[in-house]
């Protein structure tokens, strides 16, 4: 990531792309949480009194070392508005799953089959989101772009990400950037995770050779 310099499209000139720092913490999670379509309220609402979801992800993202770390972000900043869009990515075999599942086992339990269910020597996209009023110009398909080119660069020639099965439009999304389906994991029914059919695995296979760590 440190590879991808600041620049700016002709179509967004008041847009920057570039690595999040530390100080982006709070508006990625924000974004974070609303890529996760109710997932992270799901695992963190109500766990710690007085703590919301979104603060406990902005606490990993400012950390180093971890997978929501903005360390594994990028950004698109505007002058005036400041984050507008983060993309959340890092390589799917970096994710332990024991790690996750020794913090709040019961509700780490319900969405274990997405845990599980990875393309393994892919990069995983783990969220991407763009604030409403820069929607539909193009950022997170740049974003995407960007972490093709980073994905590559990691040695890595597959992009892989989770998304909620009745999220019709963003499964159409992405098939249009080339994602195919792989498969589906099945969760159990929730009144808390307002989602029906599950989570559905989708791959992308990049173009052009990785370079950078050798292919598994």
């Amino acid at each position: 990531m440190d590879k991808i310099s600041r620049e700016r499209r002709p179509s967004d000139e008041q847009l920057v792309y570039r690595p999040a720092v530390p100080g982006d913490s709070r508006a990625i999670a924000d974004l974070i949480c609303q890529a996760g379509g109710g997932l992270y309220e799901f695992l963190f609402d109500d766990l710690i009194p007085l703590v919301s979801a979104i603060d406990i992800v902005a606490a990993g993202v400012g950390m180093s070392g971890g997978p929501l770390s903005y360390e594994n972000c990028l950004v698109a900043s505007s002058a005036s508005a400041g984050v507008v869009g983060a993309a959340n990515f890092f390589p799917t075999d970096s994710l332990a799953e024991e790690t996750f599942l020794s913090l709040v086992s019961d509700r780490f339990d319900h969405i274990s089959p997405m845990l599980r269910l990875r393309d393994r020597g892919s990069m995983f996209l783990n969220a991407i989101a763009v604030s409403g009023n820069y929607r539909g110009n193009g950022v997170g398909t740049h974003l995407i772009a960007l972490t093709e080119v980073a994905s590559l660069e990691a040695g890595l020639s597959r992009l892989s990400l989770h998304v909620w099965v009745d999220n019709v439009v963003a499964i159409k999304l992405y098939k249009r950037h080339g994602f195919s389906e792989v498969g589906i994991a099945e969760l159990a029914v929730s009144p808390r995770l307002p989602h029906s059919g599950g989570s559905l695995l989708m791959r992308k296979i990049l173009p052009g050779p990785a370079v950078g760590k050798s292919q598994r």
